[in-house]
């Protein structure tokens, strides 16, 4: 007689809703599976990506994009992940515009639609409002909540991260694996907003596209070309998200911003000096918005020099980035020191961990939840491995 294993899952984002799927259609009445969501209704957060478009993947899929200290564990098991194909067999149609990844429909609800279909044809119990507070482990492992205790032979933390309070603003479940005595490396925002000195309030709302860098002592840490908002407390737009997630604590750093990425210097130089030749009443207007073009005109730059650098190099001081509840995903979590390649526990047979409560955060692009995705595969693969090893 085959014995049914209990396992729960903590989180029903979507490495927890995707890993349930995969481990009913592998191993199907040899299992029940429950997941706990501490919030009021499943995938929150992941109708929230990509401005509601939801980014699933990228074709230059590689660690470099990613902050995590175990890297050939991620590269591995990015690699080892096709989201088109898995996608696919899930009944998601997916097309790639450029290098992103996207649903056919645009829509992240048809991502939460499809899979939530399926995990509930399947046979899987959702528990809402189900927020844990402690796993115990016994003969079973017992997990808490502030309702009841579960108890499971399986479990794995799937429960992501504090970002943009759309996991639950509760912080405790990095709490839950400090009371195991595992490592926690310390969560910092990431994919944030930055905050500025100076910050030009006639400038919010303006959006430009340049190519924007992050620098420190004069040395660039890291440049993104693409588009940028000015806002009331500094910057934001997909470009200095991207930066943010090079930003250290306790460092000095400075925006630079290029205006005319499109010019080299040398050109931009040759265009000013004509323009300036012509004697425009209005030297700005007609260069960079209307907004912009007021601000510089009344520094009264007479030299050549210093309105291409104006134009190529203006600078800001970044004083700080902004809090969990405004970023996209977390830097630090569990260190994967603490887990094996199948990202199980090595202090606790059964108990696994994947996606953003691990250590591992991405740039923008797909490649937080290619990982999230990849992650639930990976452990769905051990655990079957697992059990027909125990059935032969």
């Amino acid at each position: 007689m085959t014995i049914v294993k209990k396992i729960i899952i903590i989180g029903a984002g979507a490495s927890g809703v995707y890993l349930s799927i995969l481990l009913k259609q592998k191993l199907e009445y040899q299992c029940e599976i429950i997941v706990l969501e501490q919030n009021a209704s499943p995938l929150k957060k992941l109708l929230a990506t990509g401005n509601g478009r939801c980014n699933l993947s990228n074709k230059d899929m590689s660690v470099d994009y990613f902050s995590t200290d175990q890297k050939d564990y991620v590269q591995d098991i990015i690699d080892q992940f096709d989201m088109l194909k898995q996608m696919n067999e899930l009944g998601l149609y997916c097309v790639y515009q450029g290098n992103l990844l996207y649903p056919k429909s645009e829509q992240a609800l048809s991502v939460k639609q499809v899979m939530m279909n399926c995990a509930n044809e399947l046979g899987v119990s959702f528990f809402y409002n189900q927020e844990v507070i402690s796993i115990e482990q016994s003969k079973r492992y017992l997990v808490h909540t502030t309702h009841q205790t579960y108890q499971a032979d399986y479990v794995i933390f799937a429960m992501g991260s504090e970002a943009g309070k759309l996991s639950g603003v509760n912080n405790s479940r990095y709490d839950i694996l400090k009371k195991l005595k595992l490592d926690v490396v310390k969560s910092t925002p990431s994919l944030v907003q930055m905050t500025t000195l100076p910050v030009i309030k006639e400038w919010k709302g303006v959006r430009v596209k340049g190519t924007f860098s992050l620098l420190e002592n004069n040395q660039c840490i890291h440049k993104e070309k693409g588009e940028l908002l000015f806002t009331d407390y500094g910057v934001s737009g997909i470009a200095v998200m991207q930066l943010s997630a090079f930003y250290q604590e306790n460092h000095q750093y400075e925006l630079s911003i290029d205006f005319f990425d499109d010019q080299d210097v040398k050109k931009l130089h040759e265009y000013v000096e004509l323009r300036m030749n012509k004697g425009y009443n209005h030297f700005y207007d007609g260069l960079l918005h209307n907004k912009i073009s007021t601000y510089f005109a009344r520094r009264n730059l007479t030299s050549t020099l210093e309105i291409v650098k104006l134009f190529k190099d203006f600078r800001l001081q970044v004083t700080g980035i902004r809090s969990y509840e405004t970023a996209q995903v977390m830097k630090g979590g569990l260190s994967l020191l603490e887990v094996n390649h199948d990202l199980q526990i090595e202090k606790y047979p059964h108990l696994y961990a994947v996606g953003e409560i691990l250590n591992v955060a991405g740039l923008c692009g797909g490649y937080n939840l290619h990982f999230a995705f990849a992650s639930a595969y990976r452990v769905a693969q051990a655990i079957e491995r697992e059990f027909h090893a125990k059935n032969k």
